[in-house]
């Protein structure tokens, strides 16, 4: 990957209007936040860091005083998304919120080709590893599940892919995925991952898989859940899996004609090939 040609971009809601949230308070929030944002600076090879929240809340100038330390660029962006929306439809429709903002409003989002997303709070302790195996020209998303047989999925997940951490052009986010979180609702079952999964299913753009398997730590503010680094042997695992080619989020081309022809996905589609 051209480093110089994709920006990082962490999305932030310390002030949380979303339902079934876990974590609420605002201070451990922002903790986090402060915490995972260091990280990117110090770790990430990527010299264009773009933070955007959506709750109003404006992160502390020393942000800056450190990115400079680093030879980085770092923009902080605040907005108030539509908290009553938000509210009915959930988070999902909030990150959307953000990353529309992003893409309309962000200077350094024009410099670039496409981005890397993280989700705020969370560390990708791999992401020079997996940036180095990325085309900054290309897509990668990847499935829920790494190791479990489809079968073994709930019904409910087989047509999602993860949103935490995900790489796109601008060109591909723009016209494919823009627009998908309108269609979340948390209440009826219908996340994020399913909004964003049936907008690549109906595209006929190509979606890779990472080459190398997003590893990241912290905390969920949805359920609470902690993210630990991956045992040694799970580790091997996923890479035996990925090496026999089940870790495959593509969208079959004879599905995108399908879809054009009725206008529907069915809901236990397969989100591999």
């Amino acid at each position: 990957m051209i480093i110089d040609k994709c920006a990082l971009v962490i999305t932030s809601s310390v002030y949380v209007s979303a339902p079934y949230t876990v974590l609420v308070d605002p201070e451990e929030r922002k903790k986090q936040y402060y915490d995972s944002i260091s990280f990117f600076i110090r770790e990430s090879p990527l010299t264009k860091i773009i933070v955007c929240d959506n709750s109003g809340y404006r992160y502390s100038e020393s942000l800056y005083v450190l990115a400079r330390s680093r030879n980085k660029e770092i923009e902080l962006l605040s907005f108030q998304g539509n908290t009553e929306l938000v509210a009915n439809y959930g988070k999902g429709y909030g990150e959307g919120e953000i990353m529309q903002f992003v893409l309309l409003n962000s200077i350094l989002i024009r410099q670039v080709e496409g981005f890397l997303k993280v989700t705020g709070r969370l560390k990708l302790i791999n992401v020079a590893e997996l940036l180095h195996r990325c085309n900054h020209r290309e897509n990668y998303f990847m499935p829920i599940s790494l190791i479990r047989p489809r079968f073994m999925v709930p019904k409910a997940a087989r047509c999602c892919v993860e949103v935490r951490v995900y790489y796109t052009t601008k060109t591909f986010f723009r016209e494919v995925l823009f627009n998908a979180h309108k269609e979340v609702r948390d209440k009826n079952t219908f996340f994020m991952e399913h909004a964003y999964h049936k907008a690549m299913a109906m595209s006929s753009t190509k979606v890779k898989c990472f080459s190398v398997p997003p590893e990241i730590i912290g905390m969920s503010g949805s359920n609470g859940w902690m993210f630990k680094e991956r045992s040694f042997l799970k580790k091997m695992l996923i890479k035996f899996v990925s090496f026999l080619g089940y870790i495959k989020p593509i969208y079959r081309s004879s599905r995108h004609a399908k879809i054009e022809r009725t206008g529907k996905i069915k809901k236990d589609a397969p989100i591999q090939s």
